[in-house]
C-alpha cells in the first residue's frame, strides 16, 4: 500500500507550483519547495493528494462564498496542466472525511487560516511548513496540534519571535536546506571574475514585527550590503531591491472583494508591480561575473535561498556566523567567510579577500562551497531526507 502524502491546496500553494494567479498575472516566482512535489511524485512508494477545502480557490482565500469557491477545483485541473503534471499524477480529496490515520497531511502556515480550515481535526500525522516564517497565524496553529515542523533554519534556536509566539510546540523540527534549481551552475572560471563582491536579495518591509525587533525591515543586513556599495563601490555592488516597488499599488490591493482583487492586480500588471528590477537581469550571469557573494540574512532566523545559488555558481559566499550554516554541515573558513553581521566587519573582510595574495586560498574556500552545495543541497538528497523524518513521525 503507498504511503499517502497530503498537501492542502495544492494548486495553491506558491511553493509548490506555479498557481494560477501567477500565471494570469505574469508574476516571476520561485517555487521553492517544488522539488520536494517532484521527488515526492516520482516515488513509487508514494502516493501525492491533496485536499481542497472550502477556501481553496487561490484567487479569493478569504472567501467562503460558495459561487466563487465552486470554481476550486477547476482552478485545480487547470494549474496542474499548467506545471506540467498530468491530471493521473494527484488524487483529489474533496471532504474531511477522506483523509485517513495512515496519511502524512502537509500545511503551510504561510497561507494560514485559509489552509488549517477544518471542521474537524484530521486523524492523521499532521506536519506544518514553516517557510516565509511569520508568527500572526500560531493561534491556528496551535489548533491543528502539528506533531512537526520544518524550515530552512531551525526556529527553536534562531527566532525570538518564534519562541515568543509558539511556546506550545513541543513535537520534532526539522531543519531542510534550500535546494538550487538545475540552471544555477558555475559557468565562469574563477580568475576570469570581478575581483569584487556582488550583493543580492529583495529587501522586504513588514510592519508586524516592527515591535519585536525595532525595525521594520526584514533584511536589515541586505540594506547594509547597499548602503556599503554606496560608499565603497571598488569592494562591492548591490543588487538589493525594494520588493514594494509600486506603494501605491498594494494599498490598492488591500481590498477585501475578490472581484476588485483582480482588477487593481491587472492595474499592478501594466502600471507597476513587485521586484521588476531584480528580475530585470540573468542572476546566474551576475553571480558568474563575480568571485565573492553576500546574501543577508532575515531578521526573523532564517537563510536567504541565494546563498545557495551564489555557492552553486561557484562564489566564495560571506555570511553571519550566527550558526545557520554549521546546522547544515559548512565549516566557516572551509566553505564559506563568516562575518559578525555588521556593515564595518562585512568591508573589512572583503577588503581582506579582494587582496592579491588571498585569491589562492579564496578560490579554495569557493571550490569547497561549491561541492558541498553540489552533494549535499540538490534535490534528491533534500527530498528524500525530509521524507524518511515524516515517516519516523508515524512511529510516534
Amino acid at each position: 500500500m503507498k504511503q499517502r502524502v497530503i498537501f492542502i491546496n495544492l494548486h495553491g500553494n506558491e511553493f509548490l507550483v506555479k498557481t494560477l494567479n501567477k500565471i494570469i498575472f505574469g508574476q516571476s516566482v520561485a517555487v521553492k519547495h517544488r522539488y520536494l512535489l517532484d521527488y515526492l511524485l516520482e516515488r513509487e512508494d508514494v502516493e501525492v493528494c491533496t485536499y481542497i477545502n472550502r477556501r481553496g480557490l487561490s484567487l479569493s482565500y478569504t472567501t467562503r462564498n460558495p459561487l466563487l469557491q465552486s470554481f476550486r477545483f477547476l482552478e485545480h485541473r487547470i494549474t496542474m496542466r499548467k506545471n506540467g503534471i498530468s491530471g493521473g499524477k494527484i488524487t483529489v480529496l474533496r471532504k474531511e472525511s477522506d483523509i485517513r490515520p495512515d496519511d502524512i497531511v502537509i500545511a503551510y502556515s504561510y497561507y494560514g487560516p485559509c489552509q488549517l480550515d477544518f471542521k474537524e481535526l484530521p486523524d492523521a500525522t499532521r506536519v506544518i511548513c514553516q517557510i516565509h516564517f511569520g508568527t500572526q497565524h500560531s493561534e491556528v496553529e496551535r489548533k491543528f496540534k502539528p506533531v512537526a515542523m520544518y524550515n530552512e533554519s531551525d526556529l527553536r534556536k534562531y527566532s525570538g519571535m518564534w519562541r515568543r509566539d509558539l511556546p506550545w510546540f513541543k513535537g520534532k523540527f526539522f531543519t531542510i536546506p534550500f535546494v538550487f534549481e538545475p540552471r544555477f551552475e558555475r559557468i565562469r572560471p574563477f580568475a576570469e571574475r570581478l575581483q569584487k563582491a556582488v550583493s543580492v536579495g529583495t529587501i522586504t518591509y513588514m510592519y508586524n514585527i516592527t515591535d519585536f525587533y525595532g525595525d521594520p525591515c526584514a533584511q536589515p543586513a541586505r540594506r547594509n550590503c547597499r548602503d556599503l556599495a554606496k560608499e565603497r563601490s571598488e569592494l562591492i555592488d548591490s543588487f538589493n531591491f525594494d520588493y514594494l516597488e509600486n506603494k501605491q499599488t498594494d494599498k490598492k490591493r488591500q481590498s477585501g472583494n475578490p472581484v476588485m482583487k483582480i482588477i487593481q492586480r491587472l492595474n499592478a500588471k501594466i502600471t507597476g508591480g513587485h521586484q521588476k528590477q531584480y528580475y530585470s537581469f540573468n542572476m546566474v550571469d551576475k553571480l558568474n561575473s563575480y568571485k565573492i557573494a553576500v546574501v543577508g540574512e532575515e531578521i526573523m532566523g532564517i537563510p536567504g535561498i541565494g546563498f545557495v545559488e551564489a555557492m552553486a555558481c561557484g562564489c566564495a559566499y560571506i555570511g553571519q556566523t550566527t550558526g545557520y550554516y554549521e546546522d547544515y554541515g559548512m565549516i566557516e573558513g572551509e566553505h564559506y567567510i563568516g562575518y559578525d553581521g555588521t556593515k564595518k566587519d562585512l568591508e573589512q573582510k572583503i577588503e581582506y579577500w579582494m587582496r592579491s595574495e588571498n585569491q589562492d586560498r579564496l578560490e579554495q574556500i569557493a571550490d569547497s562551497g561549491f561541492n558541498f552545495v553540489r552533494t549535499r543541497f540538490n534535490k534528491d538528497v533534500v527530498a528524500r531526507s525530509l521524507l524518511d523524518n515524516l515517516l519516523s513521525l508515524k512511529k510516534l
